[in-house]
């Protein structure tokens, strides 16, 4: 049997425990009642226990998913953020790899330039080195024409050896100039080449130190994303269960709004044969009397011994859910919360508001423990009075009971999130502001 099946089950049976409000009469009706629930009690106690373990499945359910969905929000964010950080690395990579291979072209160029430079330098040096040599070699030219012409060379040939001898000069001259500035510029051509290949050194390093981040952003994203995934399959496993629960609950919950409108329709039955044998009651009395207008209507109706027109609170404590439309804290369906709850501790005894007949006490999916207590007439009404969400009972079914008098505990059973009396108050029949009445 499924936890769907076994609540129909609770509640079929709970059905059967107030089908018995049709027969003829009240005493009959009373009688049958207690021997439908004697009867059933039993079977009552474990369809109990199912009906609690699918609300409770049905509650786990929700948290579940509102826990899987927390942290697949968190886990989605985390990763957003990660793959921001790897977007922003990416992106420094490929500006660090643009500027590294333009500071290697740099490079390349300026070790280029030095190679043409020593090469050069290298060139001057050997001319001036031959120079010297020949120099060396030929003597002073100026002094060997000057010479010649002591010894009768001709004038005109001295002006010419003199004049070539200048302009040798002044080639020699120009060639040491450009050594010397050849080794200035491969000076500078050293030091440019040393400055890019640091350069270049430095962000080779922050390059290589990027791509670790990367590599490491990198593994947390796919670790992230690897988490995300499986967050994924629980959030969609504790989806699909919270469904299965919810549309079981939903389910009951039909079943409950079907049970409650047929349990209304045979209390409304019970009331009118109620009022009409008060009103019978009452003409016997006053035809007894002879027609005096001594006779007084007790306001119970001859059936409590309860002359107070009012209520009296259950339970100390304060409001936490007044009677009107609200949505269900468990099933999330907004309708009539036909009671109001008074929040006090599980345990806490719970007191007729007013003197009364136990019509019945049973378990309902959705209510829990509930007594179920007729005050008779109070106001020219029928008023009964229900007591929700017991954990456990202090009368028994036709049980006579006074105002005040203890006729169960505080508790959390049924559709509960926590320990409550739902307290509903039924004029003729139907639910009504409980505190009109109080």
């Amino acid at each position: 049997m499924t936890r769907l099946r076994k609540p129909i089950l609770a509640l079929a049976l709970s059905a059967m425990l107030v089908a018995g409000f049709s027969t003829p009469t009240f005493g009959d009706e009373k009688d049958d009642l207690q021997r439908q629930q004697r009867e059933t009690e039993k079977k009552l106690d474990a369809a109990k226990d199912e009906v609690q373990e699918s609300t409770k499945a049905a509650r786990d359910a929700k948290a579940a998913l509102a826990r899987a969905e927390s942290k697949l929000s968190a886990a989605q964010s985390e990763l957003g953020r990660t793959r921001g950080r790897l977007a922003v690395a990416e992106a420094e990579d490929a500006r660090l790899r643009a500027a590294l291979e333009k500071a290697q072209a740099q490079l390349a160029a300026a070790e280029a330039r030095l190679k043409k430079a020593e090469r050069e330098l290298r060139s001057s040096r050997g001319a001036v080195e031959s120079f010297a040599v020949e120099s060396v070699m030929a003597g002073d030219s100026g002094l060997k024409a000057f010479g010649d012409l002591l010894r009768g060379a001709d004038p005109a040939e001295f002006s010419e050896s003199m004049s070539a001898s200048t302009s040798i000069g002044d080639a020699q001259i120009a060639i040491m100039q450009e050594l010397a500035a050849s080794e200035v510029m491969l000076g500078i051509e050293r030091d440019e080449v040393e400055e890019l290949r640091d350069q270049v050194a430095a962000q080779k390093a922050e390059a290589e130190a990027v791509v670790v981040q990367m590599q490491s952003l990198t593994a947390q994203a796919e670790q992230q994303a690897a988490s995300v995934a499986e967050l994924v399959t629980a959030r969609a496993g504790a989806k699909r269960n919270a469904d299965v629960t919810l549309q079981a609950d939903l389910a009951l919950q039909r079943d409950l709004e079907a049970d409650r409108a047929r349990l209304e329709r045979q209390v409304a039955e019970i009331v009118r044969k109620e009022l009409e044998a008060a009103e019978r009651e009452r003409q016997r009395r006053l035809k007894k009397k002879g027609g005096g207008g001594g006779d007084k209507d007790n306001g119970g109706g001859g059936t409590t011994g309860d002359s107070g027109g009012t209520l009296s609170r259950p339970v100390p404590g304060p409001i936490t859910s007044p009677y009107g439309m609200r949505r269900h804290p468990i099933t999330g369906v907004y309708k009539l919360h036909d009671g109001t709850d008074f929040g006090v501790g599980c345990g806490v005894p719970i007191r007729a508001a007013a003197a009364g007949t136990v019509i019945s006490q049973y378990y309902n999916g959705g209510y829990g423990n509930r007594v179920i207590l007729n005050n008779g007439v109070k106001r020219g009404v029928s008023v009964i009075t229900t007591y929700n969400h017991l954990s456990r009972y202090a009368v028994s079914t036709g049980a006579r009971v006074s105002r005040g008098q203890v006729i169960g505990y505080v508790g959390s059973t049924g559709y509960s999130t926590g320990c409550h009396l739902h307290f509903m108050v039924l004029v003729n029949g139907s639910t009504t502001q409980p505190m009109n009445w109080l």
